[in-house]
């Protein structure tokens, strides 16, 4: 049973089936360590607010209205999948994403990623897509043996009404699909702000949330926000000290 809270790399990294059963386990990295939200809270206006992990099942997905227009939307787009980099172009990408969006975020896209003193221990990969010759979107994430986990997704902000984080997910789960990965690991969601409601896209009937007391995933369709809300009270109510 995998119960630390913070998990650093050994010998062989978090990669192939260890990485599927942290994952499993409801861990996800943070730079170059693994973590889990049994414990995690968002500070919000100075107020706790409680997160849950999601995943996608992929070969569940039946995508919706929404995600078939993306694609179209976006079908003009050159999408390319190769091992994750940081280049100069990438960072100047970043770079116009961070002035745009209203939250904080590291100051660079290697920051964000990377520990500088410990080598990377996963199995990473990142998908560039151009408009012609201009990088206009790019995420990143890292391979299991059949899970992914998304990691970071970013964008120019000329580039919007293409919906190109939406794009990504999508251009994400061709690949798990294409490569008999069965769960996408989106990051965690909160009961009490709707700033990550994105991560249920493009199905939220192939979403599943993961219970901490139980250490089991459920499909999001039984639980919402209001019951996690009110499992999260009881969780910490169960908490020692």
């Amino acid at each position: 049973m995998i119960t630390d809270r913070y998990i650093a790399p050994g010998e062989p990294g978090f990669k192939g089936s260890l990485l599927d059963d942290y994952l499993a386990a409801g861990y996800y990295r943070m730079q170059h360590i693994i973590f889990t939200t049994h414990n995690t809270q968002l500070d919000i206006d100075q107020q706790p607010v409680p997160v849950f992990w999601l995943r996608t099942a992929v070969n569940t997905i039946k995508e919706n209205k929404a995600a078939i227009a993306i694609r179209k939307k976006c079908s003009g787009f050159q999408v390319t999948y190769k091992k994750a980099a940081i280049t100069e172009e990438l960072e100047a990408l970043y770079a116009v994403y961070r002035s745009y969006v209203n939250f904080s975020t590291s100051a660079t896209c290697a920051a964000y990623l990377h520990q500088v003193e410990i080598e990377n221990p996963f199995d990473s990969w990142m998908i560039e897509v151009r408009n012609n010759d201009a990088l206009v979107a790019a995420g990143f994430f890292d391979l299991g043996k059949i899970a992914m986990s998304g990691i970071i997704n970013f964008y120019h902000p000329n580039y919007n009404k293409f919906s190109p984080g939406k794009f990504l997910i999508l251009k994400k789960i061709d690949y798990a699909l294409e490569n008999d990965i069965h769960y996408y690991y989106t990051g965690y969601i909160s009961t009490a702000i709707g700033k990550f409601d994105y991560k249920l896209f493009p199905d939220p009937a192939a979403i599943e949330v993961y219970l901490p007391v139980e250490r089991v995933w459920i499909p999001y369709s039984l639980a919402g926000k209001a019951a996690l809300e009110a499992y999260f009270l009881k969780f910490i109510k169960q908490q020692p000290g």
